[in-house]
């Protein structure tokens, strides 16, 4: 390990007796603000380069009386400290030593285990002590707790207890930075004398700073509450917890919020969790808990355009995601890329499998994804910021299995949209499925794109149980969608343009091939013997069959495939016959 013996950090006691005599309010440096610091995004925060400017000034902040910034207490020894945690803080300074040699040049820090008194520690009979003085520091005062949606701080021990008044505002779970400025401006608008306490990772970090240049106190608790819980329950390593989040367990899964009716009665706001939080009841498998929605995005020789989309995903305003990647035999490095966001972010899972096409990646995440919805992102496109919470926000208001909206073309030679949405073509409505697959061939506002491509949609899970995309066979989406509305309630579609489509030449440009042609047939014809067969008035769709069958006919014989045009050729008449009749 690099020697950085200069760096001073004072010891837990010394730590807190400081916050208590001097009233001084408390910003927590740990692993992961040096990793977003760094560029990389972790597992309950995407990296934002204004986060991470923020949160580097404060870094290179002096401590004083005013306000403490607290360091890892790992500069000297390191025998204090179990196994694991030696060998983590040892291959953590081995990668980012100079760094902290370069910036962390105040006279002295405040430890950042105030928060951390106890499961890391070799010897734990001072930890008694230490949770003592802790719970000291808001005794028979009125505190304000700013904390994730399951995070639930002091819910099943008495870590508050000896707090005059507890109230609480609610923050997303993940990536609370995206509601910054929310956030701060509710607390400016209720604060009042009260200790403010924040569990709220990283971004915990810039509201202190904030808070405390308007005159307030405010200590950067992160995970006080695993560590209590543990603490209370002598464990001797990190047990997950059943009803909250559980420090080092970022996903959240398994989770059952117990109904609390004096931790309901503290929360005086909830920021930017509305969506959710308004229909949480009308989610009926997650308890409360914020649908899961799995982002499957399969991966093809795409380098120059990946992290685009990767970045618009991980940085999503709705942070109950899962990010399934599936490198489909790439081979020009898209499947380091992919291998690089997998580590940043615990949210993405990657898979790879040989070269098999996007229908048999598609059905291999299908098969390994968890949500409760699904959608899917193709690589070299991207989306908005609040694409994902959009979907779900129309799924659970109008109680659809299907949510939809339009996308914009993005021409990448010329870098610039071509097609996109303005407010005179925005629109709304709620389709029967009968209405819905009327639109099959309309032209106007794209929409018969809008109908036929997988990506746009977000999709109840249950549709998908017993259908998967053909492999080996041309115009996946085509031969798939439309079962899947014949299986939903209903469809909300917005007319909004928050998909960013890519149009590239290697994209655009192919050959007319027979297979291509004989499949776009073949899809029509399978769909509307279906929706015969199930009693849907198919007078748009054999329209919109009649123009396809003119379609083909007309590029087979610009690629020279005479038997092909010959044999639509022979369709169209009998039609045109029939209609004479």
């Amino acid at each position: 390990m690099r020697d950085l013996s200069a760096i001073t950090v004072l010891p837990i006691l010394e730590s807190l007796d400081l916050i208590r005599q001097k009233g001084c309010s408390v910003a927590r440096f740990g692993d992961g603000e040096i990793e977003l610091i760094q560029g990389n995004s972790i597992a309950y925060q995407a990296y934002d380069p204004e986060l991470a400017q923020g949160l580097e000034a404060i870094l290179k902040t002096p401590s004083s009386e005013e306000f403490l910034v607290c360091l890892p207490d790992v500069f000297h020894d390191l025998d204090r400290y179990n196994s694991n945690a030696r060998l983590f803080w040892k291959n953590h300074f081995e990668k980012y030593g100079d760094f902290y040699q370069e910036t962390c040049q105040s006279p002295f820090y405040g430890s950042t285990f105030i928060s951390r008194p106890y499961i890391d520690l070799q010897d734990k009979s001072q930890s008694a002590t230490y949770f003592e003085t802790i719970r000291s520091l808001w005794a028979d005062r009125d505190i304000l707790i700013v904390e994730g949606e399951t995070t639930r701080s002091g819910i099943g021990n008495d870590l508050f207890a000896n707090a005059r008044s507890i109230e609480r505002i609610i923050c997303p779970s993940k990536n609370a930075f995206s509601v910054y400025e929310e956030i701060r401006d509710s607390l400016l608008e209720v604060m009042d004398q009260q200790l403010v306490l924040l569990m709220l990772g990283p971004t915990a970090k810039l509201l202190v700073r904030d808070l405390t240049e308007a005159g307030y106190q405010a200590i950067d608790l992160g995970h006080i509450d695993s560590e209590y819980e543990w603490f209370q329950m002598k464990a001797q390593h990190k047990v997950k917890l059943s009803h909250k989040h559980t420090a080092e367990h970022n996903y959240d899964e398994d989770i059952e919020l117990v109904n609390d009716d004096t931790y309901h009665q503290q929360i005086i706001k909830k920021v930017g969790i509305e969506v959710v939080d308004e229909l949480k009841d009308k989610v009926s498998d997650k308890d409360g808990m914020a649908p899961l929605v799995s982002i499957i995005v399969p991966v093809y020789n795409v380098r120059n355009y990946l992290k685009r989309c990767l970045d618009s995903l991980v940085q999503q305003t709705y942070s109950a995601i899962e990010i399934l990647l599936v490198n489909d035999g790439s081979t020009d490095g898209s499947a380091t890329i992919c291998q690089e966001y997998a580590e940043q972010d615990a949210r993405v899972r990657l898979f790879h499998q040989d070269n098999q096409g996007v229908s048999a990646a598609r059905n291999l995440a299908l098969d390994q994804s968890k949500g409760d919805y699904i959608t899917f992102v193709d690589s070299d496109d991207f989306v908005d910021g609040r694409y994902i919470e959009e979907l779900v926000a129309d799924a659970l208001r109008e109680k659809v299995d299907i949510a939809a909206t339009n996308f914009t073309s993005f021409n990448e030679e010329r870098q610039s949209f071509i097609f996109y949405h303005h407010a005179e073509n925005e629109f709304e409505k709620r389709y029967s499925v009968q209405e819905w697959i009327n639109l099959e061939g309309d032209m106007k506002n794209n929409m018969h794109l809008a109908f036929t491509f997988s990506h746009l949609k977000l999709f109840k899970r249950h549709l998908f149980e017993g259908i998967r995309y053909p492999v080996g066979r041309l115009r996946e989406d085509d031969a798939t969608i439309y079962k899947l509305y014949l299986r939903a309630n209903a469809i909300y579609f917005r007319n909004q343009g928050p998909y960013f489509y890519s149009q590239r030449a290697e994209g655009l440009s192919r050959t007319v091939m027979l297979d291509d042609i004989e499949g776009m047939i073949r899809n029509a014809e399978e769909r509307l013997a279906l929706l015969t067969a199930l009693g849907y008035d198919t007078g748009a769709q054999v329209t919109s069959y009649i123009a396809r069958l003119k379609k083909c006919q007309a590029d087979a014989l610009q690629a020279g495939q005479i038997n092909l045009y010959e044999r639509l050729s022979l369709k169209l008449d009998l039609i045109d016959q029939h209609s004479r009749l």
